[in-house]
């Protein structure tokens, strides 16, 4: 199937959802409910159109740095964003085009294990890290911090099962499994990690949307207005 037939498709489906909601939701709502689909039709395209796959950091590379944005005038949500955003943009950058091609595919798996891992470990301890840096946040947990962090976690979660594989397929954890090439998580990485990319992006996208709602309920409290 054609890319541009898959993204009129995927457009045509959004256009309509919008329609869908607009009777319902507020405006801010359906914009909300338009960059998130188009994020993830982006992800959708780069796992089946595989010469297309930097559109997936492009998605993700577009929602992280929109979302701090959007949360500037909440420094706790801004401060926690920045975590990955950092962090993603050393993979963009350099990480993911090394691991692909400078590395046995087992090490790229591992790796990106370590690398979830630390990014699930700086957010948990970003209270701590803020007080060792003297920084003037002012930190507090929300619900979509730990749904970022289940998120990772699962990702930590497919990156071990087909590293293990890897390690398997290669013969490198003993003679045990040396007549075994099994290959089922390796050809299902991509599809396995789909929702997951889209959870993620979903979730930053959720926490603009409060940001920039939380902000103009600020807005019209400062104005007298009762909400």
């Amino acid at each position: 199937m054609d890319v541009w037939l898959v993204a009129l498709l995927g457009l045509g489906c959004i256009g309509s959802g919008v329609i869908y909601f607009a009777k319902q939701k507020s405006l801010l709502w359906l914009g909300a409910f338009f960059v998130g689909s188009v994020l993830a039709l982006t992800v959708i395209i780069s796992v089946f159109f595989r010469e297309l796959s930097w559109l997936e950091n492009t998605g993700l590379g577009l929602a992280l740095p929109m979302s701090i944005i959007m949360c500037r005038r909440f420094p706790n949500w801004a401060y926690f964003l920045i975590i990955p955003a950092s962090i993603k943009l050393i993979d963009m950058l350099w990480l993911n085009t090394y691991l692909l091609t400078q590395v046995p595919s087992w090490v790229f798996y591992f790796t990106y294990i370590g690398y979830d891992l630390l990014v699930m470990t700086l957010i948990w301890y970003r209270g701590p890290i803020a007080n060792i840096l003297k920084l003037n946040v002012y930190y507090k947990r929300f619900g979509q911090e730990y749904l970022l962090l289940i998120v990772y976690g699962l990702f930590v979660l497919v990156n071990l099962i087909t590293g293990i594989e890897e390690l398997i397929y290669y013969g490198l954890i003993g003679d045990f499994f040396i007549d075994d090439k099994p290959s089922f998580f390796y050809e299902s990485y991509r599809y396995m990690r789909l929702p997951l990319c889209i959870a993620e992006i979903s979730i930053l996208v959720m926490i603009s949307y409060f940001a920039v709602k939380a902000g103009i309920n600020q807005k019209y409290k400062i104005k007298g207005v009762r909400l």
